[in-house]
């Protein structure tokens, strides 16, 4: 294995969202601490890629698999294929997500269904299917990807991306408590501005970038490692007295910034 810590030997990692630039850094950073991963994503073929890339020379096992969150049907379906093939699952990362930039004005049904669907609906589904796996065998870990978002509006109008994470802050809160008695613990990351597509361009112009970076006390946009790096603590048995919160990874947003006060 490569690096010096090795906290997740033998156990099994499924993550969401898995080709994506947080997904794919949470796969590699698991597998380089002795993690078997099961990499889902909507594309089976990118997902298996990634679980490639991730395991690279590593000696663990990695399998990629297609999933629509947003559909109990393939949920039931994929997470499946992943127990038959892992046997268990002993950390899940609902890392799956998609942002909206439609103005509160302008959002129609659709719109808000379809963000909803990915990002609030397809964690509870993949989560409750793991849950029940976790309260039968006593044990096991669910991060999942909040955003900054759920906690201060940036930008006016930005709508429909805040309220599902903020949904999801709330389905992480209830489903710790739900879990507590089965020793399953439950928390999420809440991400500030990071280089991933979702990003990508905002980044392209100066102007984007600055706008990104308002705000930002450690004046740079963060790395998916930076994310990465925090999911695989609360994943970790360092974080063993840890459930049912978020832990900010802003570069220091919430120390004030807000639409109203710039």
């Amino acid at each position: 294995m490569k690096g010096g810590r090795n906290r997740f030997v033998g156990r099994n990692v499924v993550v969401t969202g898995a080709v994506g630039g947080i997904g794919l850094s949470t796969l590699r950073m698991f597998a380089n601490e002795g993690a078997n991963v099961a990499a889902l994503d909507r594309d089976g073929r990118a997902a298996g890629e990634a679980a490639r890339a991730a395991i690279g020379s590593t000696g663990v096992r990695g399998h990629g698999f297609g999933i629509d969150v947003a559909s109990s049907a393939s949920v039931e379906s994929t997470m499946g294929d992943v127990v038959g093939t892992l046997g268990r699952i002993d950390v899940l990362v609902n890392a799956a997500g998609v942002t909206s930039r439609v103005d509160f004005f302008d959002v129609t049904e659709a719109e808000w269904d379809r963000v909803m669907d990915i990002n609030l609906k397809g964690t509870f589904l993949v989560s409750q299917y793991c849950a029940r796996l976790m309260r039968d065998q006593r044990s096991g870990v669910i991060v999942n990807v909040a955003s900054v978002a759920a906690e201060v509006i940036r930008r006016e109008g930005f709508c429909v991306y805040p309220a599902s994470k903020a949904g999801v802050q709330a389905l992480t809160k209830a489903m710790a408590a739900a879990m507590g008695a089965y020793d399953v613990r439950v928390n999420a990351v809440g991400p500030g501005p990071i280089r991933t597509a979702m990003t990508a361009d905002r980044r392209a112009t100066p102007e984007g970038e600055a706008s990104l970076l308002d705000g930002v006390i450690s004046r740079r946009i963060g790395a998916p490692e930076d994310v990465a790096s925090a999911i695989l603590f609360l994943a970790s048995d360092e974080a063993a007295f840890i459930t049912g919160t978020t832990l900010f990874v802003d570069g220091g947003i919430l120390v004030g910034t807000t639409v109203g006060s710039r």
